[in-house]
């Protein structure tokens, strides 16, 4: 009797094991949800990451449009120093809105102010630029051509029916230099009037 039940002993534990398996697997999300949720996750941290990079190199261009603000009456000054106004820098920046000073700077002060922004929008774009061209978008890219492979086929065997699978898909696009560009852009460089 003993042998008996050492012997049953594992044999329950096994069939407890496949048990549980099996319950876990009627609450686990089936291949095409999970598919498109990776997908998801990781467009959004590009997307995070890519938020909070260009935050932090975006330092430098917030002061030097504060220093700007302070030293000017408002946005029309702009066209004395620069060969266009400059209104687009702040909201491209996501700088706080301008407080504009009383009494204007001199004009040496303004230029040397411009010269300033200037160089300071012109190192942004550049290393901003490396940091999107270093961005490494394989993985990403790979997710997005296996989820608009696979996606519609994972749905079709889980529903029963293409129509069905075919509700509300989207085919999603690849990832590129120019996507992120257009999302997260470049800023204008202001030009100098000649004096």
């Amino acid at each position: 009797m003993d042998e008996s039940a050492a012997d049953d002993a594992p044999m329950t534990t096994n069939s407890v094991d496949a048990e549980i398996n099996q319950l876990i697997g009627l609450f686990d999300l089936p291949a095409f949800a999970r598919r498109g949720q990776d997908l998801e996750y990781s467009l959004k941290r590009i997307r995070e990451r890519c938020r909070r990079e260009r935050a932090a190199m975006l330092d430098m261009v917030r002061v030097r449009l504060r220093q700007w603000a302070s030293a000017t009456t408002g946005p029309e000054a702009s066209t004395t120093v620069f060969t266009s106004a400059i209104d687009s820098l702040w909201p491209l920046s996501e700088a706080e809105p301008p407080a504009w000073a009383r009494q204007p700077a001199s004009p040496r002060r303004l230029r040397t102010i411009a010269h300033d922004l200037i160089a300071s929008t012109t190192r942004f774009n550049q290393r901003w630029a490396r940091f999107v061209d270093e961005l490494g978008l394989d993985h990403v890219n790979r997710l997005i051509d296996q989820y608009n492979r696979y996606y519609l086929l994972e749905k079709e065997c889980c529903l029963g029916s293409t129509r069905l699978a075919a509700r509300f898909f989207t085919p999603q696009a690849p990832v590129t230099r120019e996507t992120l560009l257009g999302e997260f852009p470049l800023l204008p460089v202001p030009a100098l009037r000649s004096s």
